[in-house]
């Protein structure tokens, strides 16, 4: 692993909730420390638009999205933009949809495995209607990760590949890799060999790199 995780950042704590508008960048940040700290060949590269992480060359390229579901994924933005602005119209929104909301916490309303598939087949199948795009900007390699805040219920974890394999089988253009990445583990789909492969990420190591990944969006 290139990144080098000091004792500074391992033992950094943040007084504020990032803006709601810094956190796509913060999850690409994010997503190349993952694939950096388990795969030497993403050292050289770097974050950039369209797709979101590139070689560089400019060669490949990997797609970051979030893997969350609709409802939820509003209420979090509900939450931050509670605790940014104070303004308690956002919390009640967010406890209308379900949830619970605190100065500095929120608790999300339960979901089970269909509903986390189930967004993970919305989300595929869109960032799928992008790869014909790319190839004729001579993008050759494709990739795409999914980065899931917290820990997929056991089902979800074990059975992701199979709707991407499903979904991939029925389009004329697939990504070369997949990944989806949840509480300290990267899990991966190579396309080509129909395998997945899953890679333990030490926990505080884990938690470092999402310290790291806020450090890169606040030096912009």
């Amino acid at each position: 692993m290139s990144i080098v995780l000091t004792d500074e950042i391992r033992n950094m704590h943040f007084e504020n909730q990032l803006k709601a508008e810094d956190m796509k960048y913060y999850t690409e940040h994010f997503a190349l420390a993952i694939l950096r700290c388990c795969f030497d060949i993403y050292d050289s590269w770097s974050v950039s638009d369209a797709p979101d992480l590139q070689s560089a060359d400019g060669a490949s390229g990997i797609e970051v999205t979030e893997l969350a579901i609709s409802l939820n994924k509003a209420i979090i933005g509900d939450c931050l933009h509670y605790w940014e602005t104070g303004d308690v119209k956002y919390k009640n929104k967010a406890e209308y949809r379900g949830a619970r909301a605190g100065e500095s916490f929120y608790i999300l309303p339960s979901v089970d495995s269909n509903d986390e598939l189930a967004a993970l087949e919305t989300i595929f199948r869109k960032k799928l209607s992008k790869l014909t795009g790319y190839k004729k900007r001579g993008i050759e390699k494709l990739g795409l990760i999914m980065v899931m805040d917290g820990l997929p219920l056991p089902a979800t974890a074990e059975n992701w590949a199979d709707v991407v394999r499903v979904l991939q089988s029925g389009s004329e253009e697939r990504y070369d890799k997949v990944f989806f990445t949840y509480s300290s583990v990267l899990s991966y789909y190579n396309s080509k060999t129909d395998t997945m492969t899953n890679y333990p990420i030490d926990k505080n190591d884990y938690e470092a790199l999402g310290k790291y990944a806020r450090l890169m969006v606040e030096s912009r």
